[in-house]
């Protein structure tokens, strides 16, 4: 027996089982506080998102509701409507306040902890508190939208399509009055459609291509000389900088593809109808949408429905979506990998071609103009990247479906241009 004893003493088989079991006991611990502190952290933005979402509601309807108590009641529906029941969180206090022009909402909620419990007894606790004047600023928004043949595929075209028009309707939600929030359409392939209601305007030009006439002319613009392609408008053009009348690169039952350009408006069902009627087909020229998306803007040139640039109450917005890569302009063809094609064609890299938008782009920011920018499945993200005012307004979508959640969130950091906090 003392024998048996002396060998179990000394046999160190299945230690270090023994010790990892151990170890995993603190591991367990860490990673499942992780897990709640990151479910915390999901529900803090969720919380925030619903104070912003009742904020910007009610005080639509803040004039009209008599009674504090009235108040409370629409603010609470709003705030309930974005941030539903959920198990293991807990709304401890909601607050909406009104004083003058100014409406704050804030709330907390309690996230019941799991094995974060043995780091931090109790409930995590989340806040949220938005702010918001219904004086505050308007926006003037150009949805610059690829309308590419590349766009006919992967139901992109019509995810894009519907997209539009629920950021139209969340426009419609969050400001008090439609004069808060023009929109302008701006759809582009290799060129854009102005329609033939212009064609004897002094800014016009049928020389600069020679490949149409007032009488023949379809509505299609091509790229400006350079360097107006990508400047911001700033007087009446004509001459060097007028516009160039183009024959429309694609058609369709002899009309032009490409849906024409809608200015700035307020008429949301006309712009919805609008968006169903674009069409996809022909390369792209992301400058050439940019470039329109300034026109859009700014108050002069063909355009000229936009407030000043100068205008401290307006903020300008310009979301450039496209889903491919550069591939030609009024003077270049990008190279497409083809040697043969590619020598006949005198093509160019295609970051020549991308150099012009982001030079557009540039102006544009420079001018005040905040840009967002979407890539949708293919396109350059470096330039795009490049072109969007900041590092998060840029979107990366990977399927047509990630089109709403992507325009939602626009939507919403939108929204945030008439949020005070």
């Amino acid at each position: 027996m003392k024998r048996l004893f002396v060998r179990f003493r000394r046999d160190r088989g299945g230690s270090v089982a023994v010790i990892m079991a151990l170890a995993m006991i603190p591991v367990t611990f860490l990673v499942g506080a992780g897990v709640d502190y990151a479910r915390g952290a999901g529900i803090r933005a969720k919380l925030q998102t619903a104070t912003d979402a009742a904020v910007l509601a009610v005080i639509r309807e803040a004039p009209t509701l008599r009674s504090d108590a009235d108040f409370q009641a629409r603010a609470r529906a709003y705030f309930d409507a974005s941030f539903p029941a959920q198990t293991g969180v807990t709304v401890t206090s909601f607050t909406p306040v009104r004083s003058g022009t100014q409406v704050t909402v804030s709330a907390t909620a309690q996230v019941d902890m799991t094995l974060g419990r043995l780091m931090h007894p109790g409930p995590l606790e989340v806040t949220g508190t938005s702010q918001a004047m219904s004086g505050g600023k308007a926006v003037e928004i150009a949805l610059v939208l690829d309308n590419t043949g590349s766009m006919n595929d992967a139901g992109k075209l019509p995810a894009l399509k519907q997209a539009a028009k629920d950021f139209l309707t969340y426009l419609d939600k969050v400001v008090v009055s439609r004069s808060d929030a023009k929109v302008a359409l701006v759809p582009f392939a290799t060129q854009v459609n102005l329609g033939t209601s212009v064609t004897s305007a002094g800014w016009l030009s049928y020389t600069k291509t020679g490949t149409t006439s007032a009488t023949s002319w379809q509505g299609c613009i091509t790229d400006r000389d350079q360097p107006y392609d990508v400047q911001v408008p700033n007087v009446e053009p004509s001459g060097a900088d007028a516009y160039p009348a183009t024959t429309c690169a694609t058609t369709s039952n002899g009309r032009p593809t490409l849906a024409p350009i809608r200015p700035l408006s307020t008429d949301y069902g006309m712009l919805a109808t609008a968006i169903d009627s674009m069409s996809a087909g022909g390369n792209t020229n992301v400058t050439i949408g940019v470039a329109w998306g300034l026109e859009a803007l700014t108050p002069y040139g063909p355009l000229a429905t936009a407030t000043s640039l100068a205008n401290g109450r307006v903020s300008k917005i310009m979301i450039v979506l496209t889903d491919g890569q550069n591939t030609q302009n009024r003077w270049k063809i990008a190279c497409s990998g083809n040697w043969l094609a590619d020598l006949l064609s005198g093509c160019v890299d295609d970051s020549v071609i991308d150099a012009r938008t982001v030079s557009a782009c540039n102006a544009a920011k420079a001018a005040g103009i905040t840009i967002y920018t979407v890539r949708v499945i293919d396109g350059n993200t470096d330039m795009l990247k490049s072109c969007a005012t900041k590092d998060g307004f840029f979107y990366n979508v990977i399927t047509a479906d990630d089109l709403k959640p992507a325009f939602q969130s626009i939507g919403s950091s939108i929204a945030q241009f008439r949020l005070t906090q």
